[in-house]
């Protein structure tokens, strides 16, 4: 608190702190305009992968080794569910509890791949459809790159209890034959229209949270609060400093 008996504070220590708080709060706003772009852009590249013509998995298994983003990439196979191996992740169904149901199969071209079939309610567990014999199988690529978060269980294949997508792990788990090709992602199957029974297919979403802009206005929201109370401040000093002057 400034008394009208003491001399003011210089200003250029306002001035300065002033300069490098805007500096902060404008790069940090700068950067979120930045990753606002990038987020779209991701946005913009999934969709355009699930607007896609399906590919073979030969196909997706090369984009994905020259580096290119398979995620929602849609994927058609024959393949052979290997229904005594099907694993349950806890999961919900219609606001309540329930289980998705994810089933190893052997594609007819040799590889192995972890297929989400979809959710089912709880009390639906044993009681769901395995299609026997060579299936039609079409989905999008789900790559799940953040592993085990922070308060997920552990999964345990040998109970069959997952709770978070590793899919090198389950085919570990799988049983299926070691010379199939282990395809690295997991297909999760697309809703059809005509899916009555259970397991149900879920519609593939990205769950990628946006909010950049909104951090971006923040940021420079206050910038410019910042510079307002700052120059009101500074000038206040200016007059207190010219009163003190014309005293002496």
């Amino acid at each position: 608190m400034i008394r009208p008996h003491e001399l003011p504070p210089r200003i250029w220590p306002v001035v300065i702190a002033t300069i490098v708080g805007l500096a902060i709060l404008v790069s940090l706003g700068v950067w979120q305009v930045k990753r606002l772009a990038w987020k779209e852009a991701l946005l913009a590249q999934l969709a355009a992968n699930a607007a896609a013509p399906p590919v073979d998995l030969p196909t997706a298994s090369n984009m994905a080794r020259a580096g290119s983003n398979v995620e929602f990439v849609r994927v058609r196979f024959t393949g052979t569910y290997k229904n005594d191996s099907f694993m349950k992740m806890l999961s919900s169904y219609d606001g309540g509890q329930g289980w998705t149901i994810i089933t190893p199969a052997a594609s007819a071209d040799g590889w192995a791949v972890i297929v989400d079939r979809g959710r089912l309610p709880g009390q639906m567990l044993g009681h769901f459809t395995e299609p026997d014999g060579p299936q039609e199988i079409e989905g999008v690529i789900r790559t799940h790159p953040y592993g085990q978060g922070f308060f997920d269980p552990v999964n345990d294949p040998k109970g069959n209890m997952w709770y978070w997508w590793d899919v090198k792990g389950m085919l570990a788990a799988s049983g299926l034959p070691d010379s199939l090709k282990p395809f690295p992602f997991e297909v999760q199957l697309v809703p059809t229209g005509n899916d009555a029974g259970f397991p149900r297919p879920q519609e593939a979403k990205a769950d990628l949270a946006n909010n950049h802009l909104g951090y971006a206005i923040t940021w420079f929201g206050l910038a410019l609060t910042l510079l307002g109370v700052s120059a009101f401040y500074i000038f206040d000093l200016r007059r207190r400093r010219r009163n003190w002057d014309s005293r002496g």
